[in-house]
């Protein structure tokens, strides 16, 4: 291909001999290192190709040769300017437009992020937008060094990141910590520990403190659960002070979480049609320009827009957008929800409402669900019994504090 190409720019014609010697005309043009490539033999003589700048040194040659010559058709560049030389209008296009594409390079005309998990995009381009780097921005100006050290002050969770503008393309490459979060720090401020809701105690794990209910005993929420005030006693049992602690504990409960969510009694359906409508949009920087058939029957539609970045190479991105767009039309009407319809809008109710427990960490235990009827309107309703940790730190404010009495008084 690169070979093809360079013969097209240099140009080249494809010439027709004929005569007493054409094999001793070929020996010479090898021996004076004229290019010759495509050749065949034929009744009326011998058809070759070569280069435009190799032709004009054939003469002698085929002097010598006793051979009569004819151009049958040229080909490449230097041929295409010649013959559009006398077009001015579409030389000026042409230049423009090579113009045009010089000036669009030295500016920045997409964003791309990968390698973000964590982080959306949305959230990425806002903080570069903060920091004035965005589309449309001179490449110059792109201090890639910076932006990395940048973007792993203000995130956390990014360990690395490699930046770079290819093109018109500013690209971000981000690798995040897989395990997110800091490692808690050892408090030693006096605290205790309290219920943070009711339920019945099932396991005690204490650490530091002293336990205040025991297993199997039933506790309300904000009651206490672990004692940060140690007792100090001397050898006659008698209270001498009283020591201020960290409380910490695992303290288990049984709970009981119940929700309920409530629907209207109707539901709005939306039935397509079978009509569509197709369209084109154009989008430059602020200036947007759709192409869409009118609607002489004023129906409800529902469009889907496909939006495509143009780009010419794989980093030559261009500040053009080309939307694709497809609409159907729709006819809604209101109808009670069917028994399905309650039991799978049941089901997903229950499933969101576990997966919040369970990211919680909870156990679940037991869960029971149900659909009441009330009238104009029916409720999804639940309960669910669970596991959980209850412990809640509670720092104590007042210092209270005995001190051992003096031996010598």
């Amino acid at each position: 291909m690169p070979q093809v190409l360079g013969r097209w720019l240099e140009g080249y014609v494809l010439v027709r001999v004929r005569g007493y010697g054409p094999e001793r005309f070929f020996n010479l043009c090898r021996s004076g290192q004229l290019r010759c490539w495509k050749i065949r033999q034929e009744r009326d003589g011998y058809y070759f190709c070569m280069a435009l700048k190799d032709f004009y040194r054939i003469r002698p040659y085929l002097k010598k040769s006793r051979l009569s010559m004819k151009i049958v058709s040229r080909t490449g560049f230097p041929f295409v300017l010649k013959q559009y030389r006398k077009r001015k209008a579409l030389a000026a296009a042409v230049l423009s437009f090579f113009m045009v594409l010089y000036v669009l390079s030295l500016f920045v005309w997409n964003i791309s992020f990968e390698g973000n998990y964590h982080y959306s995009r949305e959230t990425l381009l806002d903080y570069l937008e903060e920091e004035q780097i965005c589309c449309g921005m001179r490449r110059s100006q792109v201090d890639c060094d910076q932006l990395e050290e940048d973007l792993r002050s203000r995130f956390p969770e990014i360990t690395w990141v490699s930046a770079r503008v290819s093109g018109t393309r500013l690209l971000v490459k981000i690798k995040e910590n897989e395990t997110l979060g800091t490692v808690r720090e050892r408090e030693d401020e006096p605290c205790e520990l309290v219920a943070s809701a009711p339920g019945v105690i099932t396991r005690l794990i204490i650490r530091q403190g002293k336990a205040a209910v025991a297993e199997g005993d039933r506790v309300e929420k904000g009651q206490q659960l672990v004692s940060g005030r140690l007792s100090i006693m001397n050898d006659s049992g008698e209270v001498v002070r009283t020591a201020l602690v960290h409380a910490d504990a695992d303290v288990y409960a049984r709970t009981v979480y119940e929700y309920q969510e409530i629907f209207p009694g109707y539901r709005t359906v939306e039935v397509k049609t079978g009509r569509e409508r197709k369209g084109l949009g154009i989008e430059i920087g602020p200036y947007r320009l759709r192409f869409l058939l009118p609607d002489l029957r004023k129906d409800s539609w529902n469009y889907v827009t496909t939006v495509t970045q143009l780009h010419i190479f794989e980093d030559f991105y261009l500040p053009l957008y080309v939307e694709r767009i497809t609409g159907e039309a729709t006819v809604s009407y209101e109808r009670p929800y069917t028994r399905e319809e309650k039991e799978q809008i049941s089901r997903e109710v229950e499933e969101n409402y576990m997966k919040n427990l369970m990211e919680k960490g909870v156990q679940i235990i037991e869960n029971n669900v149900k659909i009441q009827e009330n009238g104009s309107s029916w409720s999804v309703e639940g309960t669910v019994t669970v596991e959980e940790q209850i412990g809640l730190t509670r720092y104590i404010t007042e210092v209270e504090e005995t001190r051992e009495p003096d031996e010598h008084n």
